[in-house]
C-alpha cells in the first residue's frame, strides 16, 4: 500500500561544550558525531522524559556517518475507551487494554541523521512533533550535562525559488485573528447572527484559478508575509499557505510565514515492519542526499 508521509529537515550544530575539549580543531562532521556518541554509546535502547512522557529510542544503525532510529511514545488504552479485540476463528471477543499488560502499543516516529553533512530527515509523528528537541535534551542529559548541541528545523534561504516549486498552485489559506479584519471578513455574517456571534478568529480558504503569471502570484505573496513579519501588524494574517503539487505529483502546502524546508513523499509499504523499516531508512536517506543536493 502507499502512504503520503511529510518529510521535515533538520540542521544540527555543535555547541562548545564539555565533551567537545580538546577536538575543537576537528571537523564539525566529527563534533556532532562525538556529541552524539557522548550520550548513545552504542546502537541500542534508551529512555528519555520529555513533556510529560516518556519516549523509547530504539537505535537501528549507528556509525561515525549516520544514525537511523525510532523514537516512540505508548499509547495507552484502558477499558474506559471501549476498544475489543476479536477472535476471527470464534468471533469470542475481550476487552483490548495495554494497562497492566506485558506488552504496550507505541505510536513512533523516525530519524536518519547524516553526520558529515550534520543534517537530519524526520517522519514524524503528531505525539512526538518535537523530535529534534527532545534528542538535543538527551545528549545534555545522558551526557551528563556536559554534552550540547543545537538542532533546528532547517529555514529556506530563498522563499520565492522553494514556493515557485509548487506546481499548479490551486488553494490560498490565510488566518486572521484581529477583531477588524474579522469584522471586514466576515461583516455579513455577523450582522445576520447578531450580538451573540462573536468570532474570535477567522480561517479563509480560497481556491484559486491558474495565475497569469505564477512567480508574481507568489511575490506579491512574499510581499504581504514580508508585512507581517516587520511591521508585526495585528491586521495581517496570522497564518498564510499555498496549497500545490510537488514533483512527485502530490499535494504540498507552502506556509510562507515559517518557511521550513518539508517534503510530502509517497511510500510503498507492506505489512512486514522490518521490511518496513528498512525501507524507510533507505528512503530518509535518499530523499535526505536529494535534499543536500538541491541546497549546492
Amino acid at each position: 500500500m502507499s502512504v503520503n508521509k511529510l518529510i521535515k529537515f533538520y540542521t544540527l550544530t555543535p555547541t562548545p561544550c564539555l565533551t567537545l575539549n580538546g577536538i575543537t580543531n576537528a571537523s564539525s562532521s566529527n563534533q556532532v558525531h562525538s556529541l552524539f556518541k557522548s550520550a548513545f554509546p552504542t546502537s541500542d535502547f534508551y529512555t528519555l522524559d520529555f513533556n510529560k512522557k516518556t519516549l523509547f529510542f530504539d537505535i537501528k544503525e549507528y556509525d561515525c556517518n549516520h544514525m537511523f532510529g525510532i523514537c516512540s511514545v505508548e499509547e495507552k488504552i484502558s477499558a474506559t475507551n471501549f476498544m475489543l479485540q476479536r477472535n476471527r476463528q470464534t468471533h469470542i471477543t475481550t476487552p483490548f487494554v495495554t494497562i497492566d499488560n506485558d506488552e504496550q502499543l507505541e505510536s513512533y516516529t523516525f530519524f536518519y541523521i547524516d553526520f558529515i553533512h550534520q543534517k537530519m530527515a524526520v517522519i514524524a509523528h503528531k505525539k512526538i512533533s518535537k523530535i529534534h528537541d527532545a534528542l538535543s535534551q538527551f545528549i545534555w542529559e545522558k551526557s551528563g550535562n556536559m554534552s550540547k548541541i543545537q538542532i533546528l528545523p532547517e529555514s529556506i534561504t530563498d522563499v520565492e525559488k522553494e514556493a515557485n516549486k509548487l506546481l499548479d498552485p490551486s488553494w490560498l489559506e490565510l488566518s486572521y485573528s484581529s477583531p477588524i479584519m474579522i469584522e471586514e471578513c466576515a461583516s455579513n455574517l455577523m450582522e445576520t447572527l447578531g450580538d451573540d456571534f462573536k468570532p474570535l478568529k477567522l480561517n479563509i480558504k480560497v481556491k484559486l484559478e491558474k495565475p497569469n503569471s505564477k512567480l508574481e502570484f507568489i511575490r506579491k505573496l512574499i510581499k504581504l508575509s514580508a508585512k507581517n513579519n516587520s511591521n508585526n501588524n495585528p491586521n495581517q494574517p496570522s497564518a498564510l499557505k499555498l496549497i500545490g503539487k510537488n514533483e512527485l505529483g502530490l499535494e504540498e502546502t507552502f506556509n510562507f510565514l515559517e518557511t521550513i524546508y518539508t517534503k510530502t513523499v509517497p511510500l510503498k509499504l507492506t505489512n512486514d515492519t522490518s521490511t518496513n523499516i528498512d525501507y524507510i531508512k533507505k528512503q530518509l536517506s535518499y530523499y535526505l542526499q536529494q535534499h543536500l543536493a538541491e541546497l549546492t
